[in-house]
């Protein structure tokens, strides 16, 4: 096996076996195991080879390139997208003042006013909201959370929140302790996680 091969990503190498001296008795391996830990074992006895990720992590999630260097040809590359789904982390219901709304309870607020109700969820997921079995709000806003770690250098592509902004025009009597359901998943195989509230109005 006359060969280098380098597994990298975001251009960053992060691991490299090579097997282009035929003197050694096994191949040279190098991991930068500051950056994956020893949760990462290349099984290059496998046919096609494989590097395996242990336990994986949301940061882990990046487009990796295999390049294989030869003696005497030219060198070769592929490259894989690693998708990593993240269950939501929680949600939370939050007021005009981005404030987690006390005993989940809202209000008291007079009939013929209008409010905004916000719930925001981590890990990306789809924030719905619902009151009992009808569907209010699907929109979305994406928060990105910046990370200044040179070692988590796709921090900003995973580590989001998530908001949706439910508007409730002119409110009426019949919302008096109506319970407002938000929801957040991001697979058809784990249910959903949910916060609710309770609407409580003033009657004229």
């Amino acid at each position: 096996m006359s060969k280098t091969t380098s597994i990298i990503g975001n251009f960053l190498c992060i691991f490299r076996l090579d097997a282009r001296d035929d003197s050694q008795e096994s191949p040279v391996e190098w991991i930068d195991e500051k950056l994956l830990g020893k949760r990462v074992v290349f099984m290059r006895n496998e046919n096609p080879a494989i590097l395996m990720f242990n336990l994986v992590e949301r940061d882990d999630e990046n487009i990796y390139y295999c390049r294989a260097d030869f003696k005497h040809t030219p060198t070769r590359n592929i490259k894989v997208n690693l998708t990593v789904t993240i269950p939501p982390e929680k949600v939370m219901i939050i007021d005009v003042n981005d404030s987690h709304i006390k005993d989940y309870k809202l209000g008291p607020f007079n009939e013929g006013t209008s409010v905004n109700i916000t719930c925001e969820a981590t890990g990306v997921p789809n924030v719905t909201w619902w009151l009992e079995n009808t569907l209010l709000d699907k929109s979305m806003d994406y928060i990105t959370i910046h990370s200044d770690d040179p070692y988590h250098f796709w921090h900003n592509i995973t580590k989001m929140k998530v908001r949706n902004v439910l508007h409730i025009d002119k409110i009426e009597r019949k919302s008096l302790n109506a319970v407002y359901t938000c929801q957040a998943t991001n697979s058809q195989l784990m249910h959903p996680i949910s916060s609710s509230i309770t609407l409580d109005v003033n009657r004229k």
